[in-house]
């Protein structure tokens, strides 16, 4: 937004807003109190690292992040065995709370394939370590899913003004972190960020420990929706804040396994079409996640298909895959979150460079699959 907006207020600075600006934890590369570790989800056979079997793909994803949900999808509608070459599989799923853990791993060369939201895919895209490209989006939102602050139920609390000299839980180094400085920012208030996980952000503002948090989905519906504990403040639409969730690979991936490459973006874009076009059944497979199974369905479908009250004209989730088709979300990924990451926080040490977006394989899968498929794989999923 430009200086003009009239949410500014007085146009203070806040000075906890700077400090923690500054102290962003390499934007998701190292994360306070949040670093968590991934987990090799027990129904395959975890422990392998990537290049264990060439042919036998690591995929990290996170149950615990809707805008990678296509990641569940793909799994638990066998979307990779109809499309990878006959040669190749996935050799294990991997959960991560963390995008930071997915990133860090491709980095070693542990991961093949990664569900990141766009702080870490930035992070990881811009490493000079290992070769890493994003091939796609998982998922886009205007501010819906990850730039989201809450409040206990009942709060006294009724604006984002109401905050000035208020303590914010945030997990430093996401979507939501960036989100919040910037709300931050344009609203003139001093705040105090705190530190915290995500589960211990819903567990306080359960309990009423903090007056607000911030956090990202389906956390907050949980507790906004399934317990009644908290409700939805403001979002990422207040300041034209869009998140998002990246799809990443490996390089080496890419080009020494073309076919396989390309047959996981097919899936991928099937995925998004069962998403924008069949709820029901989206539900039904999402719902096969274990990690998800203290999530009511209801709970699943508000966070993907009901606006929220706050912002009820703004729509939960747009099924995307294309970024480049996409003013908004090309704008995000290419300039804003690289530019935030390197000239403001110097976390990065130099913007992505153009080959690490690397969109071709995903033209030849909507290429090949007008061709193959009954379905239009479209660049922007209609609603």
């Amino acid at each position: 937004m430009d200086g003009s907006d009239t949410r500014r207020g007085t146009g203070r600075s806040s000075e906890k807003g700077r400090i923690s600006r500054r102290n962003l934890l390499q934007a998701s590369g190292a994360l306070g109190a949040s670093a968590l570790a991934g987990c090799t989800d027990s129904e395959y056979f975890g422990g392998a690292a990537a290049g264990f079997d060439e042919k036998a793909f690591i995929v990290g994803y996170q149950p615990f992040y809707t805008e990678s949900w296509s990641s569940l999808v793909i799994r638990h509608a066998g979307l990779d065995e109809k499309y990878l070459p006959d040669e190749y599989s996935v050799g294990a799923w991997e959960v991560a709370l963390q995008g930071a853990v997915i990133g860090n791993k491709m980095i070693s060369e542990q991961t093949d394939i990664g569900y990141t939201g766009d702080m870490p895919t930035i992070t990881a895209i811009a490493n000079e370590e290992t070769l890493i490209d994003m091939m796609a989006i998982a998922g886009f939102s205007n501010g819906q899913q990850c730039n989201l602050c809450i409040v206990p139920a009942d709060s006294s609390i009724k604006e984002a003004g109401d905050l000035d000299g208020g303590e914010i839980g945030v997990t430093t180094g996401t979507c939501t972190h960036r989100f919040l400085l910037q709300a931050i920012q344009e609203e003139g208030i001093d705040v105090d960020l705190s530190d915290q996980g995500m589960q211990t952000i819903v567990t306080n503002i359960r309990e009423g420990n903090i007056p607000a948090g911030a956090g990202w989905e389906p956390s907050i519906a949980r507790s906004a929706i399934q317990e009644n504990a908290a409700e939805y403040l403001f979002t990422g639409a207040d300041y034209e804040a869009n998140d998002a969730a990246g799809l990443l690979m490996l390089d080496s991936m890419v080009e020494n396994h073309p076919e396989a490459a390309k047959g996981w973006l097919k899936a991928e874009l099937e995925a998004k079409h069962i998403m924008a076009t069949d709820s029901e059944r989206t539900l039904d497979l999402i719902q096969q996640e274990g990690q998800l199974r203290d999530y009511e369905r209801e709970t699943l479908r508000a966070v993907l298909y009901k606006n929220i009250d706050v912002n009820p004209e703004v729509e939960r989730m747009l099924f995307y895959t294309d970024y480049e088709a996409v003013d908004a979300a090309e704008r995000l990924m290419k300039e804003e979150a690289p530019e935030f990451l390197y000239e403001d926080q110097g976390v990065i040490s130099h913007i992505p460079p153009e080959e690490r977006y690397r969109t071709e394989p995903l033209q030849a899968a909507i290429d090949e699959l007008e061709d193959e498929a009954d379905w239009e794989p479209l660049r922007e999923a209609e609603r």
